[in-house]
């Protein structure tokens, strides 16, 4: 906490990142960090490897942001700050001209390990609900107040870290921070329609076959969607976020996981997890170079989209057979 308090007081220009295709905890953590360094006289600007799409476009009204175009350069800067992840390769193309500047890299997140990634400050807590909850405690280290802009996004990355207050993750301190962020003035609802009641009409089917492509997998314990670069494409043209899949993949009886792959445009496979109960899809994740939390994580898999399915699989059916050798008594079963 220290060395991020010493830098914010110490730097003056600022550049907010985050990783490609940034979601709600990344977009939400960048807006409220933006109008509290603005609030302390710092130059700041918001320059995301990708632009934002339709479901978080809202946000310009009250905060600038901008991505990263190969025939524009980056302003000077001071410091680098990457949100909600901690390796500058999460930034992809962007990466190499992040490198180049010189800036100190500072890191600001909540996935396990992250105080082990690329940043020189880090203020990390693994144990926090969403990245935007650890810009509302340096709000409160430096005494300044919130935002209307910034408690919007605060809460925003909150419901979207804690599924809008249905994941374990929600607790009491959680929801203490979201009565806190209501009683300032943030509108809940209007939130809510312009995350999930704007979407085209296109999105419906592509939600549709999307969810047609799942099959359950080991005896019904994983439940897995392949999508292959045609059905990424459409979904793409629709603005649509993909991630919709999960919760209702997730809500089947007796799945434990729920794998998604997408194929990407460059031929990799963008791989995400999530866990139902007790299994920690954040050790799968890691198998394949890739991390998060333990019932929420991803990774990227170099390998065609059939392959990378059947390691998933493989990597899954490994940790419930883990799982299920560690239940049994170290006596072993007497009969």
């Amino acid at each position: 906490m220290s060395s991020i308090h010493e830098t914010i007081r110490t730097r003056s220009r600022f550049l907010l990142t985050g990783h490609e295709n940034p979601d709600g905890d990344c977009l939400g953590a960048e807006v409220a960090l933006f109008h509290l360094l603005q609030a302390l006289g710092k130059e700041v600007v918001i320059v995301n490897p990708d632009p934002l799409g339709r479901t978080h476009d809202f946000l310009t009204r009250h905060t600038p942001f901008r991505h990263a175009r190969a025939d524009e350069p980056l302003p000077p800067l001071d410091v680098v700050v990457l949100l909600d992840c901690s390796q500058l390769s999460r930034t992809g193309a962007l990466a190499p001209r992040l490198r180049q500047t010189g800036a100190t890299l500072a890191v600001i997140d909540h996935h396990v390990g992250s105080e082990h990634g690329d940043g020189q400050v880090c203020y990390v807590d693994a144990t926090a609900p969403a990245t935007g909850a650890l810009i509302r405690r340096l709000y409160r280290d430096f005494g300044m107040p919130l935002t209307p802009a910034a408690a919007e996004g605060v809460f925003l990355s909150l419901v979207s870290d804690t599924g809008w207050f249905r994941f374990s993750n929600t607790d009491h301190e959680v929801l203490s921070l979201a009565a806190e962020l209501v009683a300032s003035g943030v509108d809940a609802s209007a939130l809510y329609d312009r995350l999930y009641r704007r979407q085209q009409p296109e999105a419906a089917r592509v939600l549709a076959d999307a969810l047609a492509r799942h099959e359950l997998r080991l005896h019904g314990a994983l439940a897995m969607a392949c999508l292959d670069k045609m059905l990424m494409e459409r979904a793409a043209r629709a603005d649509f976020d993909t991630d919709q899949v999960l919760d209702p993949l997730r809500s089947l009886e007796g799945v434990e996981v729920v794998a998604l792959l997408k194929e990407r445009f460059d031929g990799a496979v963008k791989l995400s997890l999530r866990a139902r109960k007790d299994l920690d899809v954040q050790q799968i994740a890691a198998a394949f170079g890739g991390g998060g939390h333990k019932k929420a994580a991803g990774a990227t898999l170099h390998v065609p989209l059939a392959e990378a399915a059947q390691r998933v699989e493989a990597q899954v059916q490994r940790a419930l057979a883990q799982r299920a050798a560690s239940a049994i008594p170290s006596g072993g079963v007497t009969g």
